[in-house]
């Protein structure tokens, strides 16, 4: 009696084991990919939504996630949607890419209509606070704009290489908010012909010395830049992660407006603003015939160097993000005087001319002590990068909401993941067998 008794409970103290162990081995799994799932939902989760470029046919929705992800957008003309929408980059090359920095624009609307429109994220749908996001267009303006104006610009990060994707957004006071994606080569553009006041009912009515705010990401880094409408042609390079506000140096009318915009009206050193040579100082002299020149100009933006001796060199360099040049000719200079002009633009986008004198000696020449002019301490200029107060606009911040899609998000595919599941779920499933035969066996 005792060993059929102790039979009986020998398999089943081992199918409850079994049981227990194959629950160990599943839960971290199931948590795992609970968290997997959590984690590439937020990774998808549209930040900075924004209405822009609205018109009486058309508008775009721009955003950005933390992670590469494919976009588009349904909506319609009610809540039940129906057309789709999608990105302005996917729409030119004709395939579907994952981006961090998502336009897209949507055309052929009736004008003063709302339109209702969710986004859809990776395999995830958005809604903005539970509800779906809503846009109206404006009417038909009937009169043509005055305004005929362009503004143009360049990004490119710290290192002075060009962000692979970036988004820049302009407005002005009293105005709507403007988008565009940046071309391959960091540069941008706006057209001021359509250009509405905020409330979408006229075209903007801007003077020269309309001060414009444009706001650039490439996702990680921000930049913003305060700019006269007559300065639209000659914007500096723009390096992200700094500020600027190149109104200073125009009118007082630009500075008034740049206030209203909610910024301060700091005036920065004009040193830092303007471009310098640093070596040659005026009449030095220089034994070494390859002499290395440097100077300072706004950061990341070109420099052309123009060396006039018997062999006249004519070359371009680029500024770091710090502002810093240098350059060193490839070929010996010829003994005697030489001048070093350089040409480059200052903070409001004029084109700047500089020049040096310089002496190269001979090699081997003796130089007196009076030849040398005395080691002069430089005085380096206190760099201060402007840090406007960027007002909120107008635009509500959108609280957005995950929809339950189908499909759902593929599994991970770690191959280890799924031997330790198969051996989970057999574990368990031998146990319970166990189980339940020790329950059939007689006594």
């Amino acid at each position: 009696m005792r060993s059929k008794l102790l039979n009986r409970r020998i398999p089943t103290i081992l199918g409850i084991i079994f049981i227990l162990l194959g629950i160990l081995l599943t839960t971290p799994i199931i948590k795992n990919q609970t968290m997997f799932k959590s984690s590439a939902i937020n990774s998808q989760e549209p930040q900075n939504v924004r209405m822009t470029n609205i018109s009486d046919q058309s508008f775009t929705v721009t955003y950005q996630t933390k992670l590469p992800s494919t976009g588009s957008i349904s909506y319609g003309s009610d809540k039940k949607l129906g057309e789709s929408g999608l990105e302005d980059a996917d729409k030119q090359t004709g395939s579907f890419s994952p981006k961090k920095i998502h336009s897209i624009s949507v055309n052929k609307l009736t004008p003063t209509t709302k339109y209702y429109l969710t986004i859809i994220s990776g395999s995830n749908t958005f809604l903005n606070n539970g509800a779906p996001f809503e846009v109206t267009t404006g009417s038909t303006i009937a009169s043509p704009s005055a305004n005929q104006n362009e503004i143009k610009g360049k990004i490119v990060l710290p290192d002075g290489s060009i962000p692979p994707e970036a988004l820049a957004y302009l407005s002005t006071e009293n105005s709507q908010l403007l988008s565009t994606i940046t071309a391959k080569d960091g540069k941008f553009s706006f057209s001021l012909k359509g250009l509405r006041t905020n409330d979408l009912s006229s075209y903007l009515k801007a003077t020269d010395s309309a001060v414009f705010k444009i706001s650039t990401t490439d996702g990680s880094l921000n930049s913003t830049v305060l700019v006269s409408l007559n300065q639209a042609n000659s914007i500096p390079v723009i390096t992200q992660s700094n500020n600027y506000d190149f109104t200073q140096e125009v009118s007082a009318d630009a500075s008034r407006s740049a206030k209203s915009l909610g910024f301060p009206l700091i005036i920065p050193s004009g040193k830092f603003l303007k471009p310098e040579i640093l070596t040659p100082e005026e009449n030095q002299s220089f034994t070494d015939q390859k002499p290395q020149f440097s100077g300072t100009s706004l950061p990341n933006e070109k420099v052309e160097i123009i060396i006039h001796s018997d062999e006249q060199i004519t070359t371009q360099v680029t500024a770091d993000g710090n502002g810093n040049w240098t350059y060193r000719p490839s070929n010996n200079l010829s003994p005697g005087v030489h001048t070093i002009t350089i040409k480059t633009r200052d903070s409001a986008g004029i084109l700047t001319t500089i020049m040096q004198s310089f002496t190269v000696f001979a090699a081997g020449s003796q130089i007196s002590e009076l030849a040398t002019p005395s080691a002069t301490p430089t005085v380096f200029p206190t760099v201060v990068i402007l840090s406007p107060t960027v007002t909120p606009t107008s635009l509500p911040t959108p609280t957005l909401a995950q929809v339950v899609t189908k499909g759902g998000l593929p599994p991970p595919g770690d191959p280890r993941i799924t031997f330790v599941t198969i051996a989970a779920i057999a574990t368990t499933v031998a146990g319970i067998v166990l189980f339940l035969l020790t329950q059939k066996m007689p006594l």
